[in-house]
C-alpha cells in the first residue's frame, strides 16, 4: 500500500490540508527532524547506478545518499537485479525517491540517461581517466546525474560513451579502484560540499518539499491510508485515484 510521492492527483489546497492533517500525528520532534532534512535535501544533484548487484554495496550506496541529502536514485538493472540488505541501509530507503529501469529486451542505461537529459541532468560517468574530472572541480553550476558502474567492470561502454562528462577520484597506490559503495561516500561528499558553500541554489522548490513533507508524513503515520481516505471524505469526496 502507498500513495504517490507528489499527491499530484489532488489540489493544492486539498494537498496542504491533508498534510497538516497527517501531521497532527507526527510528534514534535519527528516534524523537527522532517523540515531540518527538508532544508538540506537536493534534486541538483542525482545518483546513477548501472548493475550493481552487490546487496551490502548497493544498500551502503542509498544510505550514502540519504545521509548527504541527494533525494534521487536511479537505478539500471540491465545484468543485475538491484537488491538491498535491511541490515545496510538502516531504514534509510524509506526517505528516498529510486526510479528504477528494468524494462526486459531493452537497453535500460540508454532509456536512464535519455531520462535524466529530460529532468536537466548533465549525466557524469566515474571513470579512472586520467583526462576527467575530480571531485574538485566537476562544474555545478547545472543539475549532475553523477552513474556508478559495476563492481568489477565499472560503467558499460554505452554509459561512458554517451556521458556529457566524466568524474574521476585521485588515486596514489598501486590499486586502480575503490570500493563502489566508498566511491559513492568520497564523491558525494566532496560535491555536496561544495555545493553547500557555492551560490549554486541546489535546495529543493518549496514546491518540492511541499511533496516530501506529504509523502515523509505517509510514510511515518501509522495507518497513513485508512487515516487519510477518512480526511479527503470529510474535506470533500476527493480521493486519489493513482493510489496503490
Amino acid at each position: 500500500m502507498g500513495q504517490k510521492e507528489n499527491g499530484g492527483d489532488l489540489d493544492a489546497a486539498t494537498r496542504r490540508a491533508l498534510t497538516a492533517h497527517l501531521g497532527s500525528f507526527v510528534t514534535d520532534h519527528k516534524r523537527d527532524l522532517i523540515e531540518h532534512a527538508l532544508a538540506e535535501r537536493t534534486d541538483h544533484l542525482a545518483l546513477a547506478l548501472e548493475d550493481i548487484y552487490q546487496p551490502h554495496n548497493a544498500s551502503a550506496c542509498l544510505r550514502t545518499c540519504e545521509c548527504f541529502g541527494v533525494q534521487n536514485i536511479h537505478i539500471i538493472e540491465g545484468r543485475n537485479r538491484y537488491e538491498v540488505n535491511p541490515d545496510v541501509v538502516m531504514g534509510s530507503v524509506k526517505w528516498l525517491t529510486l526510479h528504477r529501469y528494468r524494462e526486459p529486451d531493452r537497453d535500460n542505461t540508454a532509456v536512464c540517461i535519455s531520462r535524466l537529459r529530460e529532468l536537466g541532468y548533465q549525466v557524469i560517468a566515474t571513470s579512472p581517466r586520467a583526462d576527467g574530472y575530480t571531485p574538485d572541480d566537476l562544474p555545478l553550476d547545472r543539475p549532475a546525474a553523477i552513474l556508478f558502474g559495476t563492481e568489477e567492470m565499472g560503467l558499460s561502454t554505452g554509459a561512458l560513451a554517451d556521458a556529457d562528462l566524466s568524474l574521476r577520484i585521485p588515486m596514489y597506490g598501486f590499486t586502480e579502484s575503490l570500493n563502489i559503495s566508498v566511491s559513492v561516500a568520497v564523491a558525494l561528499s566532496h560535491l555536496m560540499r561544495r555545493l553547500r558553500a557555492s551560490d549554486v541554489s541546489w535546495r529543493l522548490s518549496e514546491e518540492r518539499r511541499e511533496a516530501l513533507r506529504l509523502a515523509w508524513y505517509r510514510k511515518v503515520v501509522s495507518r497513513s491510508a485508512a487515516i487519510e481516505d477518512a480526511f479527503l471524505a470529510a474535506y470533500g469526496g476527493q480521493r486519489p485515484a493513482g493510489r496503490l
